[in-house]
């Protein structure tokens, strides 16, 4: 007659329950996957849409804190001296267009492609090798030219040192 070995139960045992762990988290998982995806409902059942604040949103992006029509308006004079020109990126010789990357008051520089309106009341109308031409639209004449400025430690051309 043949006799059972004693030391094998606890490794059968062992084996036995690997396997029905295997087995239930294969049936589990199997359920979950084979379930519908819940999407949101579009009328709106199930959640409540509140207003949105688009001051709060436009200061979070940067914009200044007072409300715009709390905005003073500049004088002429000092109209070219709310914009700085940081770079430009001409395109062709003369051809006028290209972008510019324009500080505007206190606030980071934005690019502007030749036509995008840098606030109410002026446009970039033109980009050159150096400069930049503000108008209030694209066929008056220019209103603001801006330079930008020259790099520290270098002289300007046909500057002679002494």
């Amino acid at each position: 007659m043949a006799t059972l070995d004693k030391t094998l139960w606890p490794a059968r045992l062992s084996t036995l329950t690997l396997a029905a762990l295997a087995a239930g988290s294969i049936v589990y998982w199997g359920l979950r996957w084979s379930e519908p995806i819940s999407t949101p409902r579009g009328n709106g059942e199930g959640y409540s849409q509140s207003p949105i604040d688009t001051g709060r949103v436009a200061q979070l992006l940067g914009a200044a804190s007072k409300p715009a029509d709390e905005d003073e308006a500049a004088p002429a004079g000092d109209a070219a001296g709310r914009y700085k020109l940081l770079g430009v990126i001409a395109q062709g010789k003369g051809s006028g267009l290209g972008s510019a990357l324009i500080a505007i008051e206190s606030a980071p520089a934005k690019p502007y492609k030749v036509g995008d309106r840098l606030s109410d009341d002026l446009v970039l109308q033109s980009v050159s090798a150096r400069g930049a031409a503000l108008a209030p639209n694209m066929q008056a004449p220019a209103s603001i030219t801006l330079e930008v400025p020259p790099l520290a430690g270098t002289k300007p051309q046909g500057a002679v040192e002494p």
